[in-house]
């Protein structure tokens, strides 16, 4: 039986595919959506069902879909929802990104959420074991391809939020471009005066409103990695007492 972890302050427990722990990334993706009641959220590439379960466990009336293409790690989603009691609210079908599921017919959802792999190439840096290998490294759908499938199933108007490597933002901004406005960037880094290493990137189908770029969010008290070195807003955030806000900021005018 795969290892069981516990998120939202032991609210939600997952077990994890084998070479392979969501975490962070995973519970700051689900913190960043704000669905209203009676819509629909749909996670591209679920995994075992980390974010999916995190978000539906902070949003108790929107029902929740996850598209994951690997049988095991689908099986192990599949699970995972059962044991947190979640089958009226969450449900996962298997597929891929390249080319979903009929039955996630195009402009359908509110809202949908994704943690890409960090990579297009497989040349990009060493090979991470087996298992976290398509985590970090795209198998075959490039970063352009999570974020066409994410816009062609999204409703217009509809959000699409992700999370992904700070270095990667130019590509991100890239894959939306004339296609997707209203974009809030908030970076996240893990020390006070460090630079960010990852982004959260919300975006509008079919919007034009300007970029806002949020402040930091900073995940650790400054020399210190522990789990009890967190700062005392990305505590708040992990154990689901508060959420990530991306309307925090409005563009200035002029």
């Amino acid at each position: 039986m795969p290892e069981s972890i516990a998120f939202l302050n032991g609210h939600v427990n997952v077990h994890q595919a084998k070479g392979y722990r969501a975490g962070l990334d995973a519970v700051l993706l689900a913190s960043a959506l704000h669905p209203k009641a009676g819509q629909q959220a749909l996670e591209l590439g679920c995994g075992a069902g980390t974010a999916l379960i995190c978000a539906a466990h902070l949003n108790p009336g929107v029902h929740f879909t996850g598209l994951e293409k690997h049988e095991n790690v689908f099986a192990i989603a599949q699970g995972n929802i059962a044991d947190n009691v979640m089958k009226d609210q969450v449900d996962v079908i298997q597929g891929s990104v390249l080319s979903p599921p009929k039955t996630l017919q195009p402009d359908s959802f509110d809202h949908v959420f994704l943690n890409p792999p960090f990579f297009d190439d497989p040349k990009a840096l060493r090979l991470p074991k087996t298992g976290k290998d398509t985590a970090f490294i795209s198998d075959d759908a490039k970063l352009k391809d999570w974020i066409n499938t994410a816009l062609r199933l999204t409703r217009a108007k509809g959000y699409i939020t992700l999370v992904q490597r700070a270095d990667r933002l130019d590509d991100c901004l890239n894959g939306f471009r004339g296609r997707a406005g209203d974009i809030r960037i908030l970076p996240i880094a893990p020390r006070k005066g460090e630079a960010a290493h990852r982004i959260i990137l919300r975006a509008r189908r079919n919007v034009k409103s300007p970029l806002v770029l949020l402040p930091p969010l900073v995940i650790h008290e400054t020399g210190q990695k522990e789990r009890s070195s967190w700062t005392p807003e990305a505590e708040v955030i992990l154990n689901g007492e508060q959420r990530i806000d991306l309307e925090l900021s409005k563009c200035p005018d002029g």
